[in-house]
């Protein structure tokens, strides 16, 4: 069974320049720089890293990675992209810091995708055998800091064919979706937390990225994401938002990188058993307060994507 959203690794074209972004701007943590990746951590992650910039030729989704509840778990995963004839591989521990062994596979759609279980935590004994949990460091932090990676926005050329992968043979569920003007899914929102998605799945032309989010404390810190940009010389890098969402009842501020990764901070959605059917939004329902309960007008940047790199991943 898949647990959660783990990690996601994005292409940049500096590592410095990702640093001073993510690192002393937004306040995430450095675990590891190897000289060709930054490995960085969310203030209240017990997981050692959740974000990977890695340099590329260009920004864009490398992979996203998925904890699942036992090692047995990746042979099911394993039969499974088998059986319908999807690329795949297995990695020995160890390729990624911290990670132990794990199944890289492509989705039917093309999206890179990790599942591991083993995975390095966070030390949490000081000398003389003091705990400090991970999230009580607000003496040496700074920016936000963002607490936690929360979902990825994802592209896809048939969202309602695409839930035979994540709903059907991954067990995601679906918490809310909206349909276009003859009835069909347009955007899907899932999840195997009861948050209000992991994952959600947009109609697009092809198989593409549109954000990773990560969640903050409060409704505060999203507006302290706008201010952070501003007061850094960076506000034409805020892409849409301060703003809640209709869908999900989150608080958001969505940013770029100074590459042209989309990164949402995110608040306040809602929790919701995983077995509760899904919530249908109507196109004008969706178009009126489903996006927007609440911002400015949404820009036409906004609806622009970000690309899956080309690799040898499976």
């Amino acid at each position: 069974m898949i647990l959660r959203l783990a990690h996601a690794e994005l292409g940049v074209t500096d590592l410095e320049q990702a640093r001073m972004f993510y690192v002393d701007l937004l306040g995430f943590q450095v675990y590891q720089h190897d000289g060709q990746s930054l490995y960085l951590r969310a203030a209240e992650e017990f997981d050692v890293w959740s974000l990977k910039l890695t340099l590329a030729s260009s920004a864009g989704l490398l992979h996203m990675a998925f904890r699942v509840d036992t090692p047995d778990e990746l042979e099911r995963l394993e039969a499974l992209h088998r059986k319908a004839n999807l690329a795949y591989r297995r990695v020995p521990a160890g390729m990624e810091p911290g990670q132990g062994q794990a199944l890289r596979v492509y989705s039917p759609d093309g999206h890179p995708i990790e599942f591991f279980h083993e995975f390095e935590e966070v030390n949490v004994y000081e000398t003389g055998g003091l705990v400090r949990l991970p999230m009580r460091t607000t003496h040496v932090q700074h920016g936000l800091p963002p607490q936690r990676i929360d979902h990825v926005n994802l592209r896809v050329i048939d969202p309602e064919a695409s839930l035979t992968y994540w709903r059907d043979q991954l067990a995601f569920s679906v918490s809310e979706y909206y349909v276009d003007s003859e009835g069909r899914p347009f955007t899907v929102w899932m999840r195997r937390s009861t948050s209000s998605h992991d994952v959600a799945l947009g109609r697009y032309s092809q198989a593409a990225t549109h954000h990773v989010a990560y969640l903050v404390d409060s409704p505060l810190s999203v507006m302290r994401t706008a201010d952070l940009m501003a007061d850094a010389r960076l506000p034409h890098l805020i892409d849409f938002g301060p703003g809640r969402h209709g869908v999900s009842n989150a608080f958001y501020c969505y940013v770029r990188d100074p590459f042209g990764n989309r990164i949402e901070i995110f608040a306040s959605d809602y929790q919701r058993d995983l077995d509760r059917p899904p919530i249908r939004w109507s196109l004008p329902d969706y178009q009126k307060q489903g996006l927007v309960w609440w911002s400015q007008e949404v820009p036409a940047r906004f609806r622009e994507v970000m690309p899956i790199l080309p690799g040898d991943w499976a």
